[in-house]
């Protein structure tokens, strides 16, 4: 539910803002930050860009760019003894409006990224599927695969998008099911 009151107080704003980043307990991009405080509370673009550079200047958010193109903000030792001391002129409505908003807006975002399906062009007329699912950054499963045509490897990236779980699954049974296991003192060879 969005604050239906126009917040135009900057200290207030601010409060917001170090309630936001600390809620979210993470590194956030300036969009992800935008979206957050923005969608839960009636406050005016300009304001919310100068509460930020304010922050920013003050020390108690840190906002950089690592590689010039995506902008990214965090809140700092001195950011979180503020928000500890000043939440409390947050109205809860506001509050909790935005810690409701955190948990599956990251969760939305976590498993947009935790499965990937890429086209990869071997020259004008072959195509292969680039397969992966994530926990986080460590790679469960990566397959790359050969499909032919641009459309069979769209095919291939579609079908695994809509159930990974199956092909991870069966992938697994596959290469997982082991007749015998090996005795650790006999030498392998590789028709094992």
């Amino acid at each position: 539910m969005i604050y239906k009151r126009e917040i135009t107080d900057q200290v207030k704003i601010q409060y917001i803002i170090l309630y936001t980043l600390n809620e979210a307990n993470r590194i956030v991009t300036h969009d992800q930050l935008t979206s957050l405080v923005l969608d839960k509370c009636n406050i005016p673009f300009t304001e919310f860009r100068i509460a930020v550079d304010n922050l920013e200047k003050i020390g108690h958010i840190r906002v950089f760019s690592p590689d010039g193109t995506q902008t990214y903000c965090e809140i700092l030792p001195i950011g979180k003894q503020a928000n500890a001391i000043f939440q409390k002129r947050i109205p809860n409505s506001i509050k909790q409006s935005i810690k409701d908003y955190i948990k599956p807006f990251f969760r939305e975002e976590i498993i947009k990224r935790s499965v990937v399906g890429e086209l990869l062009p071997l020259n004008e007329n072959e195509y292969m599927a680039d397969l992966g699912l994530y926990d986080g950054n460590t790679p469960i499963m990566k397959l790359s695969m050969y499909a032919g045509t641009r459309s069979y490897a769209n095919s291939m990236i579609r079908e695994f998008k809509r159930d990974p779980q199956t092909v991870y699954e069966t992938v697994l049974e596959l290469l997982g099911n082991e007749k015998e296991p090996p005795k650790s003192d006999e030498p392998q060879s590789l028709d094992d």
